[in-house]
């Protein structure tokens, strides 16, 4: 396919209205824009990022655009970029198995402070959230990820750009030109970092937050990107196989952003297949307080496609290193009897009870497993315990997942224990309604700051 399907791709991110948005997709949008606000805020409370705006504040230039969950606003650009940071801190943020990744912590922290900075509306920070998103999403689903390169701040560039070139009314030629111009300036970060706890991982996805809007300046100053920036980044550079004939295959009528997930455990997103098949087998112990002791359990074997026994590290270091161990997170699930974000804190993350139950667990590949994945994201759990009784549970397609939905009252839930964090009780409804409703507002100004 010749570069042509970059005219379709700049067309569309121009044309394109929000009365043209499938309504499944938007109302997905407005959970993943509840959920990312919600993630921000309470990431934006961790040590590391309160000294990052500490050190940022002295350096950067005023704004208005807020850095989530507190009191601070300055310009878009070092906003995003802490939002998007934060966003990922405790691994909550939503995400979208078609593409690969994360887009939502991607766009969104751009979208609403280029929104605040040019004080934009809230339907017009919605369509650049759900168009954003939607290229960032298909252009994941349209190349192989190497298991090596960790996706935040690839593609999600283009995406950024994306969303704030809508935001800043780009016209189509500067529109191609911004996604040929985002799609040659990506990061290459590894997933390693990632197993090994190393938090610099929460910094790639604002490297889209800032490259994202540093490309739209670029244009705007008159610099211009190759004839094609997407192609060798996603089939030499980065990813391999890319699709153009994929990125734009129904653009328009089928909205990947309808396929996403919202997080109900606090992990890496193919460790949720095995929590989902540990809960599966303990469904016959009823509730936590009749579960065995872990003393009682001899071993834990789990079957499971390729990714999720990738992330099979038994070394952690920190509360963060926690959210990627497969072993970790299930031996956490059995010793804390819960499903929380308590089961990858810092506490957790130095329980000797959690690594004795670690050494006990053993993953395995199953080839036909990880054929079926990303469709299907099989899993199978079999606890064994000392008296020779055996549990066995399965999971097909993780909980949350568009062909196996939670209850919209479970990401209420989620919104709310993690903004009672922050903000008074009092507040959190009206700041629930505002996050879901943003074209309500009269203004995005203030949205998601604490006063």
């Amino acid at each position: 396919m010749s570069n042509n399907y970059l005219d379709t791709l700049a067309e569309f991110i121009c044309e394109t209205t929000l009365s043209d948005i499938d309504p499944s997709a938007l109302l997905h949008l407005r959970h993943i824009i509840a959920d990312t606000l919600a993630a921000c805020a309470v990431g934006n409370q961790e040590s590391s990022m309160r000294e990052l705006l500490r050190i940022q504040h002295e350096e950067c230039k005023a704004g208005l655009a807020t850095v989530i969950g507190t009191s601070t606003t300055i310009n878009p650009m070092d906003a995003a970029m802490l939002n998007a940071s934060a966003g990922c801190w405790l691994e909550l943020d939503e995400g979208n198995l078609a593409s690969n990744g994360h887009p939502g912590i991607q766009v969104i922290p751009t979208a609403l402070a280029v929104a605040q900075h040019l004080n934009s509306s809230g339907s017009d920070f919605l369509l650049a959230s759900a168009i954003g998103y939607e290229v960032c999403a298909r252009i994941g689903m349209s190349c192989e990820m190497r298991m090596s390169i960790h996706p935040h701040g690839t593609y999600g560039v283009v995406g950024a750009a994306v969303a704030a070139g809508k935001l800043y009314g780009l016209e189509l030629n500067a529109m191609r030109e911004l996604v040929n111009l985002a799609g040659s300036s990506p990061l290459a970060g590894n997933r390693q970092s990632m197993k090994e706890g190393a938090t610099v991982r929460n910094w790639y996805a604002s490297h889209s937050a800032s490259m994202g809007q540093m490309a739209v300046r670029l244009i705007q100053s008159g610099f211009t990107g190759p004839r094609d920036g997407l192609t060798p980044t996603c089939d030499d550079v980065l990813f391999d196989h890319f699709r153009p004939d994929v990125l734009i295959k129904d653009l328009g009528r089928n909205w990947v952003l309808a396929d996403g997930y919202i997080k109900l455990y606090g992990c890496g997103r193919p460790i949720h297949a095995a929590i989902d098949a540990l809960r599966a087998a303990l469904e016959t112990m009823g509730p936590s307080n009749h579960w065995p002791n872990t003393e009682e359990i001899e071993a834990i074997n789990i079957r499971g496609f390729k990714f999720l026994v990738f992330l099979n590290s038994l070394d952690i270091r920190n509360a963060f290193s926690t959210r990627f161990s497969t072993p970790f997170a299930l031996a956490s699930v059995l010793v804390n009897r819960s499903y929380g974000i308590e089961c990858f804190d810092e506490y957790a993350a130095h329980n000797p009870m959690i690594h004795s139950l670690m050494k006990r667990i053993s993953l395995t590949e199953d080839a036909s497993f990880t054929t079926s994945f990303p469709g299907q994201q099989l899993c199978e759990v079999k606890i064994t315990y000392t008296n020779g009784r055996q549990l066995i549970g399965k999971c097909e397609i993780i909980r949350g997942e568009p062909s196996n939905p939670a209850r919209p009252e479970e990401y209420y839930d989620k919104f709310v224990a993690l903004t009672s964090r922050v903000w008074p009780e009092r507040e959190i409804l009206a700041l629930y309604d505002a996050a879901f409703f943003p074209e309500k507002l009269n203004s995005l100004r203030g949205l998601g700051g604490v006063f």
